[in-house]
Protein backbone atom coordinates (compact mmCIF):
# COMPACT_ATOMS: atom_id res chain seq x y z
CA UNK A 1 0.00 0.00 0.00
CA UNK A 2 1.31 3.45 -0.93
CA UNK A 3 2.27 5.71 1.95
CA UNK A 4 3.36 9.31 2.45
CA UNK A 5 6.56 10.70 3.94
CA UNK A 6 7.17 14.04 5.68
CA UNK A 7 10.81 15.20 5.68
CA UNK A 8 12.67 18.00 7.42
CA UNK A 9 16.33 18.91 7.69
CA UNK A 10 17.99 18.02 10.98
CA UNK A 11 21.41 18.32 12.54
CA UNK A 12 22.18 14.72 11.54
CA UNK A 13 20.83 15.07 8.00
CA UNK A 14 17.14 14.53 7.33
CA UNK A 15 14.36 13.23 9.56
CA UNK A 16 11.58 11.38 7.74
CA UNK A 17 8.24 10.52 9.35
CA UNK A 18 5.37 8.32 8.18
CA UNK A 19 2.25 6.73 9.61
CA UNK A 20 2.16 2.95 9.94
CA UNK A 21 -1.03 1.40 11.39
CA UNK A 22 -1.89 4.59 13.24
CA UNK A 23 1.56 5.07 14.79
CA UNK A 24 4.47 7.20 13.63
CA UNK A 25 7.70 5.68 12.41
CA UNK A 26 10.75 7.83 11.89
CA UNK A 27 14.14 7.43 10.24
CA UNK A 28 17.14 9.71 10.02
CA UNK A 29 19.11 9.83 6.78
CA UNK A 30 22.46 11.37 5.97
CA UNK A 31 21.50 12.56 2.51
CA UNK A 32 18.56 13.38 0.26
CA UNK A 33 19.58 10.53 -2.03
CA UNK A 34 19.33 8.09 0.87
CA UNK A 35 15.80 9.34 1.63
CA UNK A 36 14.66 8.75 -1.93
CA UNK A 37 16.41 5.40 -2.33
CA UNK A 38 14.72 4.10 0.83
CA UNK A 39 11.30 5.50 -0.08
CA UNK A 40 11.05 5.59 -3.87
CA UNK A 41 7.75 3.69 -3.55
CA UNK A 42 6.10 6.44 -1.47
CA UNK A 43 3.02 8.11 -2.93
CA UNK A 44 4.21 11.58 -1.87
CA UNK A 45 7.36 12.89 -0.21
CA UNK A 46 7.09 16.44 1.14
CA UNK A 47 10.30 18.24 2.12
CA UNK A 48 10.93 21.52 3.91
CA UNK A 49 13.46 22.83 1.39
CA UNK A 50 13.29 25.25 -1.55
CA UNK A 51 12.87 23.47 -4.88
CA UNK A 52 12.29 24.87 -8.33
CA UNK A 53 14.85 27.64 -8.05
CA UNK A 54 15.12 30.93 -9.88
CA UNK A 55 18.01 31.74 -12.21
CA UNK A 56 17.64 35.40 -11.23
CA UNK A 57 15.14 37.37 -9.22
CA UNK A 58 12.97 36.32 -6.24
CA UNK A 59 10.72 33.28 -6.32
CA UNK A 60 6.97 33.77 -6.44
CA UNK A 61 6.32 31.01 -3.81
CA UNK A 62 8.44 32.80 -1.20
CA UNK A 63 6.58 36.10 -1.59
CA UNK A 64 3.19 34.38 -1.51
CA UNK A 65 4.17 32.33 1.54
CA UNK A 66 5.10 35.49 3.47
CA UNK A 67 1.69 36.97 2.72
CA UNK A 68 -0.01 33.70 3.66
CA UNK A 69 1.76 33.48 7.02
CA UNK A 70 1.60 37.22 7.66
CA UNK A 71 2.51 39.15 10.78
CA UNK A 72 5.69 38.46 12.69
CA UNK A 73 6.08 34.96 11.28
CA UNK A 74 6.42 36.26 7.71
CA UNK A 75 10.14 36.66 8.41
CA UNK A 76 10.40 32.86 8.85
CA UNK A 77 10.05 32.52 5.06
CA UNK A 78 13.50 33.54 3.87
CA UNK A 79 14.37 34.31 0.25
CA UNK A 80 15.61 31.24 -1.63
CA UNK A 81 18.99 31.50 -3.36
CA UNK A 82 19.34 31.62 -7.12
CA UNK A 83 20.60 28.36 -8.57
CA UNK A 84 23.93 29.85 -9.65
CA UNK A 85 25.27 30.09 -6.08
CA UNK A 86 24.52 26.54 -4.93
CA UNK A 87 28.09 25.28 -5.18
CA UNK A 88 29.65 28.25 -3.35
CA UNK A 89 32.21 27.25 -0.75
CA UNK A 90 31.85 30.23 1.60
CA UNK A 91 29.21 32.76 2.55
CA UNK A 92 31.35 35.53 1.10
CA UNK A 93 31.57 33.72 -2.24
CA UNK A 94 27.85 32.99 -2.23
CA UNK A 95 26.99 36.59 -1.37
CA UNK A 96 29.25 38.02 -4.07
CA UNK A 97 27.96 35.64 -6.71
CA UNK A 98 24.36 36.23 -5.67
CA UNK A 99 24.79 39.98 -5.97
CA UNK A 100 26.47 39.62 -9.38
CA UNK A 101 23.67 37.40 -10.71
CA UNK A 102 20.69 38.94 -9.01
CA UNK A 103 21.60 42.24 -7.44
CA UNK A 104 20.40 41.09 -4.01
CA UNK A 105 22.38 40.19 -0.92
CA UNK A 106 22.45 36.75 0.62
CA UNK A 107 21.39 35.95 4.20
CA UNK A 108 23.13 33.75 6.73
CA UNK A 109 20.08 31.50 7.10
CA UNK A 110 19.99 30.75 3.39
CA UNK A 111 23.72 30.04 3.30
CA UNK A 112 23.40 27.68 6.27
CA UNK A 113 21.17 25.31 4.32
CA UNK A 114 22.80 25.82 0.91
CA UNK A 115 24.25 22.26 0.87
CA UNK A 116 20.80 20.83 1.64
CA UNK A 117 19.20 22.86 -1.17
CA UNK A 118 21.93 21.64 -3.53
CA UNK A 119 21.24 18.01 -2.53
CA UNK A 120 17.61 18.09 -3.61
CA UNK A 121 18.21 20.28 -6.66
CA UNK A 122 20.89 17.91 -7.96
CA UNK A 123 18.76 14.87 -7.21
CA UNK A 124 15.58 16.13 -8.86
CA UNK A 125 17.34 17.50 -11.93
CA UNK A 126 18.80 14.04 -12.55
CA UNK A 127 15.77 11.96 -11.54
CA UNK A 128 12.59 12.71 -13.47
CA UNK A 129 10.50 9.97 -11.77
CA UNK A 130 11.29 11.54 -8.38
CA UNK A 131 9.74 14.82 -9.54
CA UNK A 132 6.34 13.13 -9.62
CA UNK A 133 6.35 12.36 -5.90
CA UNK A 134 8.57 15.00 -4.22
CA UNK A 135 6.97 18.31 -3.20
CA UNK A 136 8.22 21.43 -1.40
CA UNK A 137 6.46 22.56 1.75
CA UNK A 138 7.08 25.28 4.33
CA UNK A 139 6.11 24.31 7.90
CA UNK A 140 4.88 27.78 8.85
CA UNK A 141 2.54 27.75 5.85
CA UNK A 142 1.32 24.29 6.90
CA UNK A 143 0.70 25.37 10.50
CA UNK A 144 -1.11 28.53 9.37
CA UNK A 145 -3.36 26.40 7.16
CA UNK A 146 -3.94 23.80 9.87
CA UNK A 147 -4.78 26.40 12.50
CA UNK A 148 -6.99 28.42 10.17
CA UNK A 149 -6.13 31.72 11.87
CA UNK A 150 -3.02 32.82 10.00
CA UNK A 151 0.61 32.36 11.00
CA UNK A 152 1.55 31.39 14.53
CA UNK A 153 2.97 34.24 16.60
CA UNK A 154 5.07 32.01 18.88
CA UNK A 155 8.59 31.19 17.56
CA UNK A 156 8.90 27.49 16.82
CA UNK A 157 11.98 27.00 19.00
CA UNK A 158 10.33 28.48 22.10
CA UNK A 159 8.55 26.19 24.60
CA UNK A 160 5.28 28.02 23.88
CA UNK A 161 5.78 27.67 20.14
CA UNK A 162 6.55 23.97 20.37
CA UNK A 163 3.52 23.34 22.57
CA UNK A 164 1.23 25.28 20.22
CA UNK A 165 2.46 23.38 17.18
CA UNK A 166 2.16 20.02 18.94
CA UNK A 167 -1.41 20.88 19.94
CA UNK A 168 -2.33 21.80 16.36
CA UNK A 169 -0.83 18.57 15.00
CA UNK A 170 -2.70 16.62 17.68
CA UNK A 171 -6.02 17.77 16.17
CA UNK A 172 -5.15 15.84 13.03
CA UNK A 173 -2.98 12.96 14.24
CA UNK A 174 -4.02 12.55 17.89
CA UNK A 175 -2.25 13.75 21.01
CA UNK A 176 -0.82 10.37 22.02
CA UNK A 177 0.95 9.59 18.70
CA UNK A 178 2.39 13.11 18.45
CA UNK A 179 3.73 13.15 22.01
CA UNK A 180 5.01 9.60 21.68
CA UNK A 181 7.06 10.52 18.61
CA UNK A 182 8.42 13.65 20.27
CA UNK A 183 9.53 11.51 23.19
CA UNK A 184 11.17 8.83 21.05
CA UNK A 185 13.37 10.92 18.75
CA UNK A 186 16.76 11.59 20.41
CA UNK A 187 17.60 15.28 20.44
CA UNK A 188 21.09 14.35 19.23
CA UNK A 189 19.48 13.28 15.95
CA UNK A 190 16.71 15.85 15.49
CA UNK A 191 15.56 18.85 17.49
CA UNK A 192 11.98 19.07 18.72
CA UNK A 193 11.08 21.68 16.10
CA UNK A 194 12.52 19.47 13.35
CA UNK A 195 10.20 16.65 14.40
CA UNK A 196 7.21 18.99 14.46
CA UNK A 197 8.12 20.37 11.04
CA UNK A 198 8.40 16.85 9.61
CA UNK A 199 4.90 16.13 10.94
CA UNK A 200 3.64 19.32 9.30
CA UNK A 201 5.14 18.06 6.05
CA UNK A 202 3.38 14.73 6.56
CA UNK A 203 0.06 16.55 7.01
CA UNK A 204 0.62 18.17 3.62
CA UNK A 205 1.48 14.86 1.93
CA UNK A 206 -1.85 13.40 2.93
CA UNK A 207 -3.68 16.36 1.39
CA UNK A 208 -1.58 16.07 -1.77
CA UNK A 209 -2.22 12.33 -2.03
CA UNK A 210 -5.99 12.74 -1.90
CA UNK A 211 -6.03 15.73 -4.25
CA UNK A 212 -7.08 18.26 -1.60
CA UNK A 213 -3.85 20.27 -1.38
CA UNK A 214 -3.33 23.83 -2.56
CA UNK A 215 -0.12 25.48 -3.70
CA UNK A 216 1.56 28.88 -3.70
CA UNK A 217 1.30 29.84 -6.54
CA UNK A 218 -1.70 27.94 -7.90
CA UNK A 219 -1.11 26.58 -10.49
CA UNK A 220 2.57 25.89 -9.76
CA UNK A 221 5.34 27.41 -11.83
CA UNK A 222 8.01 25.34 -13.58
CA UNK A 223 11.62 26.45 -13.39
CA UNK A 224 14.22 26.46 -16.17
CA UNK A 225 15.27 22.90 -15.30
CA UNK A 226 11.74 21.54 -15.41
CA UNK A 227 11.26 21.38 -11.64
CA UNK A 228 8.02 22.33 -9.94
CA UNK A 229 8.27 25.72 -8.21
CA UNK A 230 5.54 25.91 -5.57
CA UNK A 231 4.99 25.57 -1.84
CA UNK A 232 2.26 23.00 -1.08
CA UNK A 233 -0.12 22.81 1.87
Amino acid sequence: MAYCLGVDGAKSGWIAVRLVHGAFEYEVFGSARAVLEAHSDAAVIAVDIPMGLSDSGPRTPDALARKFVGGRRASSVFSSPVRGVLNSKSREEASNRHREIDGRGFGAQAFGILPKILEWDTLLRANKPARRIVREIHPEVCFAAMDGNGGLAEPKKSPQGAARRAAILSRYFGEIPVNDLLGRVPRSRAARDDVLDALAALWSTQRIARGAALSLPNPPEIDAEGLCRAIWY
